[in-house]
């Protein structure tokens, strides 16, 4: 099968880069990546009202791995370098036209976490915040499931 190829020049510039590396494509890894986002979401639900703070990571974390997923599948991981935002510009560059609105509160979540993570005077996350970005999490999570099947495992060959 041939590899990939929308997000191909982007994908090779990140590993160039050393955001991204080539590691064998490993189903069992990319469904185990897969469950633990759907406990991580059944945790948020239950943490909503005791501990939005964690509840609200637990959401991040969901999408975060649910992407990484979609990139062990292809034989890809983020490096130390990359991290998460290497994560999320390669899952954009490849699946921004047909997931964008599912991959648009991607980043405002992970922004919303940052904040979490080093509070401002500003900063305030609630039960009704999790339960609002709780549906987009579990979006995104059956949307990976549906396309880790199809994926082939990336190839910097033509």
């Amino acid at each position: 099968m041939t590899g990939w190829t929308r997000g191909r020049a982007e994908i090779i510039e990140m590993i160039e880069r050393r955001e991204l590396t080539q590691v064998t494509a490993n189903t069992e890894l990319a469904d185990r990546l897969l469950a633990t986002t759907r406990q991580h979401v059944a945790s948020a639900r239950l943490l909503a009202a005791s501990d939005p703070h964690l509840a609200y990571a637990a959401l991040h974390d969901a999408i975060r791995k649910a992407l990484s997923a979609l990139l062990q599948i292809q034989g890809l991981r983020a490096t130390t370098s990359g991290g998460h935002l290497a994560v999320m510009h390669v899952v954009q560059a490849q699946f921004g036209a047909s997931m964008g609105a599912i991959l648009r509160p991607v980043d405002r979540i992970r922004i919303t976490r940052h904040e979490a993570e080093y509070p401002g005077p500003a900063t305030y996350i609630d039960e009704d915040a999790v339960h609002d970005d709780l549906p987009k999490a579990e979006a995104e999570i059956e949307a990976v499931a549906k396309t880790l099947p199809h994926l082939p495992v990336f190839s910097a060959e033509p």
